[in-house]
C-alpha cells in the first residue's frame, strides 16, 4: 500500500513540469512571431517611405525639367524677335543658355539626392530671375528701337518735306532767273531795213530794185531796259531770202533757248541804255533776188526783233 502511494506522487510531480515546458515553447513561438511581424512592419515602412521618396524626387525632377523647357522656349521666343542686341545682352543670353545646358545635364542623372535637387531648384529660380531681367532689357530695347524708328521716320518725312520745299524753291528760283534773264534781254524798239546801192566817193543811196542793190542796211534802236547789262553785246543776224532759205557765209552757230542754230552774220554793239541807234550792213555773196528779205536779230541768247524789205 505504501509503494502505491509513492508512485502516485511521482506521477503528480511530472505533469506540472511538462506543462511548464510547453508554456516555454509557446512563449518563444509567440516571441518569434512578434519579432517576425515587427521585422515585416519595419521593412514595409522603410521601403514604403523609400518608394514615396523616390516618387517625390522623380516628380520634382520632371517638374524642374518642364520648367527648364518653358524657360528655354521663352528664351527662343525672345531670340526670334529679330532685335539687334548689344554685347551686354549677348553675354546675358549666353549665360542663360549655359545655365540651361548645365541644369539639363544635372537632371539627366538618376541618382540625384534631395539636397542636389534642392540646389538645382535654387539654380532654376536664379535662372528665372535672369530670364526675367533679360526679358525686361529686351522690352526696353524694343521700346528704344521703336522710338528711334519713329524718330527716323519723322526725320525722313521732314527731309522729304524739306526736299520738296527746296525743289519748289529751286523751281521758283529757276523760273525767276529765267524771267529776269528774259526781262534783261535786249529788245528792239524800232528797226528799218533798206536795200542800198553804193556810189563813188563812199556815197550810198536807197535802192528798191534787187538787181541794183549792193547790200542791206539794218538800222535799229533798243528799247529802254534798266535790267539789261550795260556794255558790249554780241548781235547775230539771220537773213532769210525770198525763197525761204537761210543765207549763211559760214557754218557759225549760236545758242537760243538752249538750242544751237546757224546765223548769217555776227557783230557787236555797245549798249548803255541811252536810246542810241545802231546800224549793221550786210552784203550777200550772191546777187539779190526779187522778193522779201526777212532780217531776224538776236542777242543774249534770245531774239531781239525782226524786220523786212521788199526788193523789186
Amino acid at each position: 500500500m505504501q509503494e502505491t502511494h509513492t508512485m502516485q506522487e511521482t506521477g503528480s510531480e511530472s505533469k506540472p513540469e511538462e506543462i511548464r515546458k510547453d508554456s516555454t515553447k509557446v512563449y518563444f513561438f509567440v516571441v518569434a512571431i512578434v519579432a517576425l511581424l515587427a521585422t515585416n512592419v519595419y521593412f514595409y515602412v522603410k521601403y514604403k517611405n523609400t518608394g514615396d521618396q523616390v516618387y517625390e524626387l522623380t516628380s520634382e525632377k520632371v517638374n524642374m525639367q518642364a520648367e527648364i523647357d518653358r524657360i528655354e522656349a521663352e528664351m527662343d521666343q525672345l531670340t526670334d524677335e529679330n532685335i539687334e542686341i548689344n554685347a551686354a545682352l549677348k553675354a546675358s543670353q549666353d549665360s542663360v543658355r549655359t545655365t540651361i545646358a548645365s541644369l539639363r545635364q544635372q537632371l539627366e542623372q538618376n541618382n540625384l539626392s534631395r539636397g542636389q535637387l534642392g540646389e538645382a531648384r535654387q539654380e532654376i529660380n536664379q535662372l528665372k530671375q535672369q530670364v526675367s531681367q533679360y526679358k525686361t532689357e529686351i522690352e526696353q530695347l524694343k521700346t528704344q528701337n521703336d522710338r528711334l524708328k519713329s524718330e527716323r521716320d519723322e526725320l525722313k518725312r521732314e527731309i522729304s518735306s524739306s526736299s520738296d520745299r527746296v525743289a519748289v524753291l529751286e523751281e521758283l528760283n529757276t523760273d525767276l532767273t529765267d524771267k529776269v534773264k528774259l526781262a534783261s534781254a535786249l529788245k528792239l524798239s524800232h528797226i528799218l531795213v533798206n536795200g542800198v546801192r553804193e556810189r563813188s566817193g563812199d556815197k550810198e543811196g536807197i535802192e528798191t530794185r534787187a538787181r541794183r542793190a549792193d547790200k542791206l542796211k539794218i538800222t535799229f534802236t533798243i528799247a529802254d531796259n534798266p535790267l539789261a547789262e550795260k556794255g558790249v553785246h554780241d548781235v547775230y543776224l539771220r537773213v532769210i531770202d525770198p525763197n525761204g532759205n537761210l543765207r549763211t557765209a559760214d557754218y557759225g552757230l549760236f545758242e537760243v533757248n538752249g538750242n544751237q542754230i546757224q546765223y548769217t552774220y555776227k557783230t557787236t554793239i555797245e549798249f548803255v541804255n541811252d536810246g542810241a541807234s545802231y546800224t549793221v550792213d550786210w552784203k550777200d555773196t550772191k546777187a539779190f533776188q526779187k522778193g522779201t528779205y526777212t532780217i531776224l536779230l538776236y542777242a543774249d541768247n534770245a531774239i531781239m526783233g525782226q524786220g523786212s524789205v521788199v526788193l523789186k
